[in-house]
């Protein structure tokens, strides 16, 4: 009966063991919850405006300036020669031109210098040439000859604009001739300076058409081109992912001219975007000018692609580590990660450790406060597969501890991050865009608009405000 006695004791014991190994079993056992499917979400998002990029633009036109000066005659000779009167031939040296710019015209200034030779007959015969034949001798006379050249003074006005191929565009006058040291010959009384005026300046006439000519060779598409191409191509955010301005037209105002430089302003009109990776999308070339209508300042939609690792990790920093105590049962978050998305909502994928360890899923419905720039999550719930599994293992963590902990977790102020972001394009868009052309400028604000989930990434629209500026 002893031995009947232990037997029957050691098998109680041994059960009572085996019921406290299964029981330890399941009570440690890793939760692990199928994820639940995410699904391909229509963009339902209102189409992108088009922005426009007002960009001022100064231009030093002295290289062009110079380029027309060495390129118009520095010499210029004429004669008259008659057999009764006045017979005359000159020669004009000019200097160089200087400009200056007006307006909306740029005013061409000469000094000049000139000689004068006369001679003068008071009556002529053809009976002995058929020609005629001065009967008297002839008077000569002469300004300039042997003597210091005589002054005179040429102004030109030219007015620019641009053709739609980016090339000037110009119309010139003579605006001025006026001789500083006068012609005049007393020995018979004649004023040759008006007839030296009035044959440079047919001479000089004839130039308008040269100038034009000239300034029509000026092309300014290639330093354009370069500033459109800076906008075609992907800028490194560094972190941020690769902003993209995707231009579609460029137009250009009147220019006004100070001096030697040209001013006016460029409105681009893009439809810019900030992907994970750079487009493999070929640039578009530079069109021709569009016809320019006056917008104010940097004010651009731009619309981001963003993966969700930037969210995961920001949710996971303000949650890992967190310990919640339910029922005498400790647990502890040491990640989350945004899983994807369905019907509009994200799925979050929590790992934790503790006296129960393994994986839960969470969804809600992202809700942007676009008056605070703050996402959060205000409807997240446990996943229909993560709640089936707790039933099974632990009903103790159907508690609001646990999912008002991880909701917390998930409100997200945005501000910080879009104010490092702002400094990064600021960083972009300073600097030498290509040789002797800078860009510079500040966006000042960013603001997002609206917010969409996707199945692998998150859609912003952005507001950004400020400006740009360019000079060659």
């Amino acid at each position: 009966m002893i031995i009947k006695s232990q037997i029957k004791s050691t098998k109680t014991r041994a059960h009572f063991a085996l019921v406290l190994f299964v029981f330890s079993f399941f009570s440690c056992a890793t939760i692990n919850p199928e994820a639940p499917l995410n699904s391909e979400i229509s963009l339902e998002i209102p189409p992108q405006s088009v922005s426009s990029i007002k960009i001022p633009i100064k231009l030093n036109l002295k290289p062009y300036f110079l380029e027309t000066d060495r390129s118009i005659p520095y010499r210029f000779k004429g004669k008259e020669q008659a057999c009764e009167g006045v017979s005359y031939s000159y020669k004009f040296f000019r200097g160089p031109i200087q400009f200056k710019g007006v307006n909306n015209q740029i005013l061409f200034d000469v000094n000049g210098k000139y000689s004068l030779k006369l001679n003068y007959c008071p009556q002529c015969t053809s009976i002995f040439n058929s020609n005629g034949h001065c009967i008297v001798p002839r008077i000569y006379s002469s300004c300039g000859i042997d003597e210091p050249l005589r002054k005179i003074e040429v102004g030109y006005t030219t007015k620019i604009g641009l053709t739609n191929d980016y090339k000037l565009d110009s119309k010139t006058k003579l605006r001025a001739v006026k001789a500083k040291s006068p012609c005049i010959v007393s020995v018979f009384e004649y004023d040759a300076t008006t007839t030296l005026k009035e044959e440079i300046t047919v001479a000089l006439q004839d130039l308008e058409n040269e100038i034009d000519s000239v300034i029509s060779t000026v092309d300014l598409k290639p330093e354009l081109a370069e500033t459109w191409n800076y906008f075609t191509r992907p800028i490194d955010l560094e972190g941020y992912g690769y902003m993209h301005m995707n231009p579609s037209s460029v137009s250009i105002s009147p220019i006004v001219f100070k001096g030697d430089t040209a001013y006016f302003n460029a409105i681009i009109e893009a439809k810019p975007s900030i992907l994970t990776n750079p487009s493999r999308k070929k640039p578009a070339d530079l069109p021709n000018l569009s016809e320019y209508e006056n917008k104010e300042g940097f004010d651009i939609t731009m619309d981001i692609f963003s993966t969700y690792d930037s969210l995961s990790s920001i949710i996971t920093n303000n949650v890992k580590g967190e310990k919640i105590v339910v029922k005498k049962n400790e647990i502890e978050f040491s990640q989350i990660k945004i899983h994807g998305a369905s019907d509009r909502k994200l799925h979050l994928k929590v790992d934790f450790i503790g006296d129960k360890k393994g994986t839960l899923f969470l969804k809600g419905t992202p809700t942007f406060d676009s008056d605070h720039q703050k996402i959060q999550f205000d409807d997240l719930i446990f996943d229909v597969k993560t709640k089936s599994a707790l039933l099974k293992s632990a009903k103790w963590m159907f508690d609001k501890k646990i999912t008002n902990a991880i909701r917390e977790a998930s409100k997200i102020d945005l501000s910080p991050y879009l104010d490092s972001l702002k400094q990064e394009i600021n960083q972009s868009i300073n600097g030498e865009v290509s040789k002797g052309i800078f860009m510079n400028g500040e966006i000042e604000s960013i603001l997002i608009n609206l917010i969409h989930p996707m199945e692998n990434q998150l859609f912003l629209r952005i507001q950004s405000v400020g400006d740009l500026k360019l000079t060659m």
